[in-house]
């Protein structure tokens, strides 16, 4: 028998290819069910909203409302910035349309025009992430260098990643505030590192400032312009965070060397959360995200379609398949920052005392 004819029969190899038919099989009766069809009108309704409201709370906020409007347009506001980066994160994946014109425009409008996440730092991370989910080695969702979300990132963690890592179960919950100010900061990391396949981020960036920075400016003065730009970012950190803490931590980690199936991975580390109309809305659509992993391209109108055939279709096939509660999700992802935790090493002066 040849090496590659050994390869091939391999338990591994065997169960790959079960792995790779399965994922065909249940492909096609997504397929069957117009779940991979764009939803071309969805999204057009649904990014007219997200503009005229993103419009209507500006304009409320330049005419210098009372503390309780000003409270509520900048929450408005905080709520549709995450919105904006749904839609754009949709089309991105190709659920609007195919025209790779048409996404990189609704990118450019949607992420980097109303959230100041630049589209191409977006893109950069975002397709790095889904074919490598939880892949310590490969997945930049996973990697960190103040919390620690397996054993190997704790025991190299040094200085305050020490320290945040420690108490990261509780710490986790609170400093998610800041996570849209540091997607930003990054945001503009990467176009000064990429200054000639970023031009148009550059200009749509300039344009974002201009349009926070100059009208609010003149009309509020630039102490409450910047005030309120601060708000509203702080604002969206503990939304993205009770939407994105939950859809993986916890689960299972993928070793660098690990010889597992796409179907399997993608399986084994997402979980779903809630399943009414509230839940699709609040969470755009990614709390179906273990069928949003398995096949990107299933716009978030049809998601909630295509959960239901996703979960009848491991239940025949005996694959895994998590959904919960968000609470229940949340329980698990703080049980693992604890977990986690305690592979952080002591320092020096703490070891010495402790003999």
């Amino acid at each position: 028998m040849t090496a590659t004819t050994a390869a091939v029969c391999s338990p591994n190899a065997e169960h790959r290819l079960q792995d790779d038919r399965l994922y065909r099989m249940l492909g096609a009766e997504l397929s069957n069910a117009g779940c991979l069809r764009p939803a071309p009108v969805q999204s057009a309704v649904y990014g007219a909203f997200i503009l005229a409201g993103y419009a209507a709370a500006y304009g409320i906020l330049l005419t210098g409302p009372r503390l309780a409007v000003r409270v509520f347009a900048l929450a408005v506001l905080a709520f549709l910035s995450v919105h904006a980066g749904f839609l754009a994160h949709e089309a991105g994946h190709g659920a609007v349309t195919r025209n790779r014109r048409a996404i990189a425009c609704i990118g450019q409008v949607f992420n980097t025009l109303l959230t100041a996440l630049c589209y191409s730092y977006y893109c950069h991370i975002h397709r790095r992430h889904h074919p490598h989910c939880n892949d310590r080695g490969r997945d930049p969702d996973i990697q960190s260098e103040f919390f620690s979300m397996y054993p190997e990132s704790a025991r190299q963690k040094t200085a305050l990643g020490k320290l945040i890592s420690r108490h990261q179960s509780v710490l986790v919950w609170i400093l998610v505030c800041l996570q849209p100010f540091t997607l930003k900061l990054d945001s503009v990391r990467f176009l000064r590192q990429n200054p000639r396949t970023t031009r148009v981020d550059q200009i749509v960036l300039v344009l974002h400032c201009a349009v926070w920075l100059v009208p609010p400016a003149l009309a509020l003065g630039l102490p409450a312009a910047l005030l309120n730009y601060g708000l509203m970012t702080l604002l969206a950190g503990p939304y993205l965070g009770a939407i994105f803490l939950v859809n993986h931590i916890g689960t299972r980690v993928i070793e660098p060397d690990e010889s597992i199936s796409f179907l399997m991975q993608e399986l084994s580390t997402t979980r779903n959360l809630g399943t009414s109309r509230l839940h699709n809305f609040l969470f755009g659509g990614v709390n179906n995200h273990i069928e949003h992993h398995l096949f990107p391209s299933v716009p978030t109108a049809r998601l909630r379609v295509a959960r239901p055939i996703t979960r009848a279709f491991c239940q025949r096939h005996t694959l895994p398949y998590r959904e919960m509660s968000w609470l229940a999700g949340a329980r698990e992802v703080t049980r693992h920052f604890k977990a986690m935790s305690v592979f952080v090493p002591r320092s020096s002066a703490h070891r010495g005392g402790s003999r």
